[in-house]
Formats: C-alpha cells, sequence, structure tokens
C-alpha cells in the first residue's frame, strides 16, 4: 500500500488531488502484485491509453487546423509512443512509487519502457475517473507533454516509426507490422517483426517488446530507403 505521505508527494507532483485514494493506490499497482481487475492498473491503462489519443488529437487539430489527416496520425503517434510517456514518468520520479508483487524486484518491473508508459496512462485514466471531467485529464496530459506543443522538444532521430510513417504519409505507401517470430521465456520474450511496404518486404526487426522490434525494422527499412535515394 502507498504511505500518505507518499500519495501527498506523488499529487503534487501530477498536479490532481484525488478524491478516491483508493483509485490513485490502483493507478500504481503493477498486475504482479494483483490480478484482480477492479485493484491493478491495466484497466485504468486501458482507458488512459484511449484517452491519451483522443487529447493529443484534439489539441493537434486546434494547433494544426490545415494539416492533413496523414501528418496528424504520424505526429500523435510520436506523441503518445512509450519513449515521451517514459520520459515524463522518469522526470517526475513516480516509478519508485509503483507496487509490486511480494518477491519481485520493484526495479527490474519499473525498469522497463512499457511498464513506465502503462504508468503514466493508468494516471491518466484515474485522474478522469476520478474527476469525471475530462478537462482533469487533459490538463495532466498537456502540462506534462507540453514540449510535444510548444515546440521545445528536441526530436532525437531515434523514433524510426516516426520517419517511416512520414515518409509512406508522404508517398501514399501502406506500412504494415507483422509479427513473424516469438521466442524465451513468457516472462522475458524476445520478438522478431518484419515490415512491410504495400506489401512488400522491407525490413526485420528483433527487441525485446514488439514496440522495439518494430522500431529496429523501422530502422532497417529507412537505411534500405536512404540506401536507394543515395544510389539514383
Amino acid at each position: 500500500m502507498l504511505k500518505a505521505s507518499d500519495i501527498v508527494t506523488i499529487e503534487k507532483k501530477i498536479g490532481y488531488t484525488f478524491k478516491n485514494k483508493v483509485l490513485l493506490e490502483r493507478a500504481f499497482t503493477h498486475s504482479s502484485a494483483s490480478r484482480e481487475a477492479t485493484k491493478n492498473y491495466e484497466s485504468l491503462e486501458f482507458l488512459g491509453d484511449s484517452l491519451l489519443d483522443f487529447i493529443v488529437a484534439k489539441r493537434l487539430m486546434m494547433e494544426n487546423p490545415d494539416a492533413h489527416e496523414g501528418a496528424l496520425t504520424s505526429r500523435r503517434a510520436e506523441i503518445v509512443s512509450q519513449a515521451p510517456l517514459e520520459k515524463e514518468i522518469e522526470r517526475l520520479g513516480l516509478a519508485k512509487f509503483m507496487i509490486v508483487g511480494k518477491g519481485e524486484s520493484a526495479e527490474a518491473i519499473t525498469g522497463h519502457t512499457k511498464v513506465k508508459s502503462n504508468l503514466f496512462e493508468a494516471i491518466v485514466g484515474a485522474i478522469y475517473f476520478d474527476s469525471g471531467r475530462l478537462e482533469d485529464a487533459e490538463k495532466f496530459v498537456l502540462s506534462k507533454l507540453r514540449s510535444h506543443f510548444d515546440g521545445s522538444y528536441k526530436h532525437d532521430g531515434g523514433d524510426h516509426k516516426t520517419e517511416l510513417n512520414e515518409f509512406a504519409s508522404k508517398h501514399k505507401i501502406k506500412v504494415e507490422y507483422r509479427l513473424i517470430e516469438q521466442s524465451g521465456a513468457p516472462h522475458d520474450p524476445t520478438f522478431k517483426t518484419e515490415v512491410r511496404l504495400d506489401g512488400l518486404y522491407a525490413g526485420v526487426g528483433i527487441g525485446k517488446t514488439k514496440k522495439e522490434a518494430e522500431q529496429e525494422a523501422a530502422k532497417m527499412a529507412m537505411s534500405r530507403i536512404k540506401g536507394s535515394d543515395a544510389r539514383v
């Protein structure tokens, strides 16, 4: 359970005070601590994921009224991807408050990008569930991801999927990722994914998560595309 002092600290960091403190604790409870749907963060993460997509899409449309659907989709995908959400959780120092199962290594679990991005989404869902107001969830999202909208965020060039999506959108090409192999133990899987452009093989990637494998596949595809351009 979260200590009263932890709850005060978390609320200060996220900028929202919960009426139902149990809901806040649930948002920080990993499935290893409880498999009950009403006691871990998974369903809150599911809700938060949908809210996050809507909130970011709404803001992008407001700020870029003349942008085409493809460009908006690519930009939204970049903002709501795991890396920016993980970075914000790390900046706020919230991962250390997560509740994990007995005998589990909290550091090992919270060290995963996916877990930290899930926590961000669970917080979004919990805020909305607690207040019943989209505005409160929106305030949290836009304040924490402000740099992605005000122009201060510097893209590090590491989001290969976004780069490939932008290329595909520009040239009206369909991008499709296919999981072709999963190996390793259930608690430590390895994924192998290929990316196809208009149905044609363009690259393959391997990673510890599906999204990591997709990033590697997209990286190979962009490398091939740039190599092809250089030979023209």
